[in-house]
C-alpha cells in the first residue's frame, strides 16, 4: 500500500512538472486548420436520426469485384513527371523483365496500404455500413476502413495528404456521390504507373445496376491540374455474396522480405 501511494506521489508530481512544457507544446503546434472542436456534425451529434436509414438502398452483403466485368478504361492523359514515370513502367515492363513488375508491386510487397482508389479495387469483397451522417467502407485487403461523410460537413480546406483522403459524400435518389481530395502524392489511379499528384480530386458515383440489383457499380472521375491533361474516368462493377464472411487479413505474417538501404523490398528465393 505504501509501495502504491508513493508510485503515485511520484507520477502526480511527474505530471505537474511536465504540465508548463505540454502547454507550450499545444501553443506552438495548434490544432489543425480543418478540425473544428466546437462544431459537431450530425455523424456525431448525441441525438441522431437512424429511420433515415430506411430510405437508403439496400447495400448489405459484401461485394466481391466483377474483374473482366468493367470496361478496359482509355490510359488517360498524363503530362510532366506523372508522364515520364508512366513510360518508364511501361518500358520497363515490355521488357519482359521480372524485376519490371517488382518496381511497379513494391509498395503493397512492404504492406503498404493500396490508397484510394485502390481500397476500393483489390481482388477481395468489400463491405458497406450505414449510420446516421456516415457510410463506412471495410475492405477485407489489408482489414482496411474507408469514411465517407454524409451530415452535411465541407470538405477540409487543407488536408494533410493521406493515403485515403477527406471522403464526403451526398445522396443524389439511390447514388452516393462521394467527393475525395487529400490524398498522398504518387498514389495510384488504379493501373500500373499511373500516378497522381496530391492535387488530385476524385469524384466516385457509387450505385446500384438498374438491370441488376445485386450488381453495385462505382463510376470514378480524376481531376488532376499537376498529372492530367483531361479529367480520366474508370467504372468497377462489383457481385454481391450474401451467403460470406470477410476474413482475417494481417499482411505483416507474410512480410519475411527484408528492406534494403534504398528503401526497397529485397525477395528472398525459395529456401532462403
Amino acid at each position: 500500500m505504501k509501495f502504491w501511494a508513493a508510485s503515485s506521489l511520484v507520477a502526480l508530481a511527474t505530471v505537474c512538472l511536465a504540465a508548463p512544457s505540454i502547454a507550450q507544446q499545444s501553443a506552438s503546434n495548434p490544432m489543425p486548420q480543418n478540425v473544428v472542436p466546437d462544431k459537431v456534425w450530425p455523424a456525431s451529434a448525441e441525438q441522431v436520426d437512424y429511420t433515415a436509414l430506411q430510405k437508403l438502398p439496400d447495400w448489405r452483403g459484401l461485394w466481391s469485384p466483377m474483374m473482366g466485368e468493367a470496361a478496359k478504361p482509355e490510359i488517360p492523359q498524363l503530362k510532366g513527371k506523372y508522364k515520364a514515370h508512366y513510360d518508364e513502367i511501361q518500358t520497363l515492363i515490355k521488357t519482359g523483365d521480372p524485376e519490371a513488375l517488382l518496381k511497379v508491386e513494391r509498395r503493397a510487397s512492404a504492406c503498404e496500404p493500396p490508397g484510394m482508389p485502390g481500397i476500393m479495387t483489390q481482388p477481395y469483397n468489400l463491405e458497406f455500413l450505414f449510420t446516421p451522417g456516415r457510410v463506412t467502407v471495410i475492405q477485407e485487403a489489408y482489414m482496411q476502413v474507408r469514411r465517407i461523410f454524409t451530415d452535411g460537413r465541407p470538405l477540409p480546406e487543407d488536408p494533410d495528404p493521406t493515403y485515403n483522403g477527406s471522403s464526403i459524400g451526398h445522396w443524389e435518389g439511390d447514388t452516393l456521390v462521394v467527393t475525395t481530395i487529400g490524398l498522398r502524392d504518387g498514389g495510384t489511379m488504379g493501373r500500373w504507373g499511373i500516378t497522381y499528384s496530391d492535387k488530385v480530386k476524385l469524384t466516385e458515383r457509387i450505385h446500384l445496376d438498374p438491370a441488376n440489383k445485386d450488381v453495385l457499380i462505382v463510376e470514378n472521375t480524376f481531376e488532376d491540374p499537376e498529372a492530367l491533361i483531361a479529367p480520366w474516368h474508370s467504372v468497377y462493377k462489383f457481385k454481391r455474396e450474401r451467403g460470406f464472411d470477410q476474413i482475417e487479413f494481417v499482411c505483416a505474417q507474410n512480410d519475411r522480405n527484408p528492406i534494403n538501404e534504398e528503401g526497397e523490398v529485397e525477395f528472398l528465393g525459395v529456401g532462403d
